[in-house]
């Protein structure tokens, strides 16, 4: 079982009940026989924890000595600020939730995503030591796998797939690979120097998903979600920009900020009749020549 889903347990729990002594702690691990196997979390391994969480996380858990000894999670405004963070919490959560529940296997459906088992760990270890790494990626429209230099940047996640953005050494530009379309990877002893202003989040926040074309100009949209699915836009934003401006009985305006490019046009496609795009006409122009072309698909 991994070290690190075992602190995720002892965040969630204290997270989930305030506060809580270490007996009480204690019972909840033992009853969680997957992770304790049984048996006892001793004070010496909690305090232990701890400062691996403090380290992993940056979460601070304290005890308040009165009213019989309970812990606390002191600084909770740092899963608020991180996503990372928040996103291990939820998915180590959820995995936590669905290994107590083994028997439903065949009443728990799941989506799988292709390319996070294979090379996403050796990718990571090379980020973390800066380290210059060959891969050998096939793309949809070649033949045969073209092996590249490159300099791993970040990666991200979208649409059920990771993606490494890399600047590739020999054409000297950042490109995106899809991890489940590289057939190899080596770790060269070569370093290379992050810009020290490369921000990952800033990088892509201009854009939908992972199409990136900077000389498709920032815009801001407004899209109008009919009555039903402005609760799902509320519950589910399209992007971090995204703010509700208009709302009445029969749809609200949600505005975002970004550039249009190809991916984005395929989501409000996907949307149907539920979404509308109300300005700007050059954006709304270009979903109705999509909309158009798929009605000649079909001879409409």
């Amino acid at each position: 079982m991994p070290q690190i889903q075992k602190y995720i347990w002892v965040i969630n729990t204290i997270l989930n009940n305030g506060k809580i002594t270490l007996k009480e702690l204690n019972e909840k691990w033992k009853a969680n026989v997957d992770l304790s196997g049984g048996l006892d979390l001793p004070r010496q391994t909690f305090d232990r924890w701890k400062g691996s969480i403090l380290d992993l996380f940056g979460i601070i858990i304290e005890c308040e000595r009165r009213g019989g000894y309970k812990y606390y999670i002191e600084n909770p405004e740092v899963l608020e600020n991180g996503e990372l963070r928040k996103w291990l919490l939820d998915t180590y959560g959820t995995a936590d939730t669905l290994s107590n529940n083994l028997s439903l296997h065949d009443r728990i459906l799941t989506e799988e995503v292709p390319s996070s088992q294979k090379f996403l760990s050796t990718i990571l270890n090379a980020m973390q030591s800066n380290n210059i790494i060959k891969i050998a990626h096939q793309s949809f429209g070649n033949q045969e796998p073209i092996v590249s230099t490159v300099e791993p940047y970040c990666v991200k996640m979208s649409g059920q797939r990771w993606y490494l953005l890399a600047r590739n050494i020999e054409k000297d530009k950042l490109l995106l690979y899809s991890l489940d379309r590289i057939q190899d990877i080596e770790i060269t002893k070569e370093t290379f120097h992050l810009p020290s202003d490369f921000n990952a989040k800033d990088f892509f926040s201009e854009y939908y998903g992972i199409y990136i074309d900077d000389k498709v100009p920032l815009q801001r949209i407004i899209l109008r979600a009919d009555k039903w699915h402005k609760y799902y836009m509320r519950t589910l934003p399209l992007h971090p920009s995204q703010k509700e401006i208009n709302t009445t009985d029969d749809y609200a305006d949600f505005e975002v900020t970004l550039r249009p490019t190809y991916d984005f046009y395929m989501k409000l496609l996907s949307f149907g009749n539920m979404i509308k795009v109300i300005e700007p006409d050059n954006v709304r122009n270009e979903l109705e020549k999509w909309i158009k072309n798929t009605m000649d698909v079909y001879n409409l």
